[in-house]
């Protein structure tokens, strides 16, 4: 307490005075011994009067508990990531022009019935140089960059548009390359699962007033029918529905760029849309390579519910696709283009503008030895495939580069063999991503660890087991929603719409 000197007789101001200097100081004697265990006095001042200017070191607790078990450290080396498109990433100028025959014209979708140019959605959450060769690979198809959305579903909120992630990063996305290539940017609030996203998708359509959309995974390389008829059948391919045998006769032997006749992989997709609405009422799904590309009626999303954000990645399909058809809504897998489902990336996508210095050849991100690759298998202890079954392909044969690349030819001069060069490796990609195991075919997702310090950081390797949880998470909701285990529900089991949690499971433990 405060000694009251003022008013007091000079003679005790004059004893008392010296007193109170004594007490301050063996207060803050007090005070230093009080904190001498945690620390430096001054620093106790700092916090007491506010944060300090400075980040401060990540220090371990002081206390007796031993010090953590540190996993190994992975064995096998992660490549630097490269720009695929060094064109952009180096200069200022503009993309090159994709070839004649696949600009598409103006008003294009006014010839098939529609008031607007419906969107096509690619959703994005790691590994730029496989989405930047998705969105090149549809731009030189025909597609029109303006009609594509990229949904950066990140999770590092604004931190790829303030360009403040590298390359390295598995989350980094160059907003500025999307930009000059002429497409779309549309950023998710927070990171969302597989099915979150596609619930996003449907908002924005319907926010925005598309009763239809298309959507496409960023790991798949399109090309248009350029040379024609292609009898190739590749690995994520599906039996093709046709409507009857000219209808047959028109999607597999459809003209070559500069005949009469001829459409690109943008132009068939609106075709098909406009066939579709006028022919069926009740469609949910066109399917171009199963879900690699698909088009999506947003009526009978709507009319099921939406896709069950409870079940976050794989198994969603199966109950989206069940749910439909016990409604009564068609689903059919139809041909508009050369599709490849691939894990590897073109080392120059100049080649997509057939750039005739350019010998098309594809680079692998993740170059692991055979054996290693189950490293990269699913958790043991899951039951449900990770997604419908999908027909295997063989092993490639081709002998590969020291880089890891594969050479599909060199001094092509015309047009013809320079498309077909281009086909020849991304079927090569194809096979190369179905050369394993199924589960195999996602290592591409784990191969970049950069980025440590960045905005918004996450451990790859936990970004990837945390995956698989969720994954094998939303397999046992899809099991006890149904009582079944497997993803054929229409066709395995007695169901009906309203039957969701209300059954018993149907297998022995």
């Amino acid at each position: 307490m405060p000694l009251p000197l003022v008013g007091a007789p000079r003679g005790l101001r004059t004893i008392l005075l010296p007193l109170s200097f004594l007490a301050i100081i063996l207060v803050l004697i007090a005070l230093y011994r009080s904190t001498e265990s945690s620390g430096d006095f001054l620093k106790n001042l700092t916090t007491i009067n506010g944060p300090k200017t400075q980040h401060a070191d990540h220090h371990r607790p002081t206390n007796t508990h031993a010090p953590p078990k540190y996993k190994p450290t992975t064995t096998f080396a992660v490549p630097a990531v490269t720009d695929p498109f060094p064109l952009l990433a180096s200069s200022t100028a503009a993309p090159p022009p994709i070839p004649a025959y696949n600009v598409p014209r103006d008003g294009l979708h006014r010839d098939y019935g529609l008031a607007y140019v419906p969107p096509l959605f690619i959703g994005f959450t790691r590994q730029w140089p496989m989405l930047l060769q998705c969105v090149v690979g549809y731009i030189t198809a025909g597609w029109p960059p303006e009609s594509i959305y990229v949904v950066e579903n990140t999770g590092v909120q604004n931190s790829n548009a303030d360009d403040k992630l590298s390359l390295q990063n598995p989350f980094y996305l160059n907003h500025t390359t999307l930009r000059r290539l002429g497409v779309n940017v549309l950023p998710t609030p927070v990171l969302l699962t597989f099915s979150q996203m596609q619930n996003f998708f449907l908002s924005t359509a319907t926010a925005r007033s598309w009763p239809y959309y298309f959507y496409s995974h960023q790991d798949v390389l399109v090309f248009s029918f350029e040379d024609g008829a292609d009898v190739m059948k590749r690995p994520g391919d599906r039996e093709w529905f046709f409507y009857d045998r000219q209808d047959e006769l028109d999607v597999m032997r459809p003209p070559a760029a500069g005949q009469k006749g001829y459409r690109t992989i943008y132009e068939n997709c609106l075709r098909e849309l406009n066939r579709t609405v006028e022919s069926e009422e009740r469609w949910a799904f066109r399917w171009f390579q199963y879900d690699h590309l698909t088009l999506v009626n947003r009526a009978a999303l709507d009319a099921v519910g939406g896709w069950d954000s409870l079940m976050p990645y794989y198994g969603s399909d199966c109950d989206m696709n069940a749910r439909l058809e016990m409604d009564g809504w068609s689903m059919r897998h139809r041909r508009v283009g050369i599709i490849n489902d691939v894990s590897t990336v073109m080392e120059d996508l100049s080649a997509l503008y057939r750039d005739p210095n350019i010998v098309p050849k594809f680079v692998d991100p993740n170059p692991i030895a055979e054996e290693e690759l189950e490293q990269l298998e699913r958790p043991q202890g899951s039951e449900q495939n990770d997604e419908p079954e999908k027909e295997q392909a063989d092993k490639p044969t081709e002998k590969r580069s020291e880089k890891g690349s594969k050479v599909a030819g060199v001094g092509v001069t015309k047009a013809v063999d320079y498309f077909r060069s281009l086909v020849k490796v991304a079927d090569d990609m194809g096979t190369y991503k179905y050369r394993s195991d199924k589960y195999a075919r996602n290592s591409w997702q784990n191969s970049q660890h950069g980025g440590t310090g960045e905005p918004y950081y996450y451990n790859a390797e936990g970004f990837a087991s945390s995956f698989w949880i969720l994954a094998e998470a939303g397999h046992e909701v899809f099991r006890q929603k149904w009582g079944h285990r497997d993803c054929n529900l229409v066709e395995e089991t007695a169901l009906q719409l309203d039957d969701q949690w209300r059954v018993e499971k149907d297998w022995e433990d």
